[in-house]
């Protein structure tokens, strides 16, 4: 299942450096958000999920000028609880080769930037510095 992290600097920094992080919900396409956009392609609800999580991300880091970082990740049936409206509770840590790629929002446009999940060591200082 892919799940999207709502993550700011700080922990995408530590996550990268230690390989394992507990986060403790992730978005994703829970039964609640698909009966309720039925119809609806998977890569519409993909980028939804992953905008609210850009949107949490930013909420996050308490400023409304600032970055929206989102962590894509394959999550296994082991690591996931109870599900929600759109997100789903994460009851295990989650290793770092789960991580597929990063997404950042750097406006208030519902737009998306990609990057790969072995760019993100050495983008990462321009987003904390």
């Amino acid at each position: 299942m892919r799940g999207y992290l709502a993550v700011t600097p700080e922990v995408l920094g530590d996550f990268l450096r230690t390989g394992t992080h507990n986060f403790s919900t992730a978005y994703a396409t829970t039964r609640y958000f698909f009966e309720e956009y039925p119809d609806v392609d998977e890569e519409e609800r993909e980028f939804e999920l992953s905008w609210l999580a850009a949107l949490d991300s930013k909420e996050q880091q308490g400023s409304e000028i600032c970055l929206g970082f989102v962590l894509a990740v394959d999550l296994s049936g082991k690591q996931t609880g109870s599900e929600l409206a759109n997100t789903i509770e994460l009851v295990s840590e989650l290793s770092w080769t789960q991580v597929e790629s990063l997404l950042v929002s750097d406006n208030s446009e519902a737009e998306l930037t990609w990057y790969a999940n072995q760019e993100i060591e050495d983008l990462l200082p321009q987003w904390t510095a």
